[in-house]
């Protein structure tokens, strides 16, 4: 039999505490009357004057009984049970890749989301429950735990928002570029992009005889066997000749 119990716990925690009573069979003293003959003086000359009298008195006897005890009992709130000596919440989908904080509530870890936590997050989220939106950008990938960038070929910086610095190229910017005589080198592919007057993968060699300018392909214009310059193209004359303007 429980009475007394205090209802507003389980708003507050996963258990009620109640005060329930059961009996238990002891042994107790009690007063027990009897009838006590005694004396007295008195008048009579043939009881010599002793006359017998009566009175109730009491005396200890002892009986078993029954005395009731009180104890505190905690009971389980409505979408929790009993796991051991506490109240667990219960979940009625199993947490998947979480475990559950409260009656049909999971909490995800980091990179899952969905109700039962069985929902990886997609390319542009991470964190617990999939609520952290990526900073990435330039295409790398964004870890679903931790949100950290993973940089794509040819980018650096913790969102991926910088090129590789000059003369460098490829994952991590771990690469090094092997063009030559000032030609720029791709930040992703580490392609040489020459300078005008060079030709070649490394942009090692010279325009060839009669071009100059970007990628050699403009035509020179000297006469006479005079020497065209592979950059800007300019005529060097042979002796006996001048440039014409």
């Amino acid at each position: 039999r429980a009475f007394g119990c205090c209802v507003i716990y389980c708003y507050l925690l996963s258990c009620s505490r109640c005060v329930s009573s059961y009996s238990v069979t002891v042994q107790e003293s009690y007063a027990h009357p009897f009838d006590q003959v005694y004396y007295s003086s008195c008048s009579d000359i043939l009881k010599w004057f002793k006359c017998t009298k009566h009175r109730v008195s009491y005396r200890v006897a002892y009986r078993r009984g029954q005395k009731t005890m009180y104890r505190r009992k905690s009971q389980c709130c409505q979408g929790f049970y009993e796991n051991g000596e506490i109240c667990a919440p219960h979940c009625t989908e199993s947490c998947v890749h979480g475990r559950c904080t409260a009656p049909n509530t999971c909490q995800c870890e980091p990179g899952w989301g969905g109700n039962n936590c069985s929902s990886a997050c997609d390319s542009t989220h991470w964190g617990p429950h999939c609520s952290n939106r990526c900073q990435c950008v330039n295409g790398a990938l964004c870890n679903p735990i931790s949100g950290a960038c993973v940089c794509s070929r040819g980018f650096r910086g913790w969102r991926c928002e910088l090129q590789c610095e000059p003369g460098s190229y490829g994952h991590g910017c771990q690469q090094k570029c092997q063009c030559q005589n000032a030609a720029q080198c791709h930040h992703m592919s580490g392609e040489c992009r020459c300078s005008p007057g060079y030709m070649g993968a490394f942009c090692e060699e010279h325009c060839p005889a009669g071009k100059h300018g970007p990628q050699c392909e403009e035509r020179c214009s000297c006469h006479n066997e005079a020497v065209c310059h592979h950059v800007t193209g300019e005529c060097s004359c042979p002796p006996g000749w001048t440039v014409t303007k």
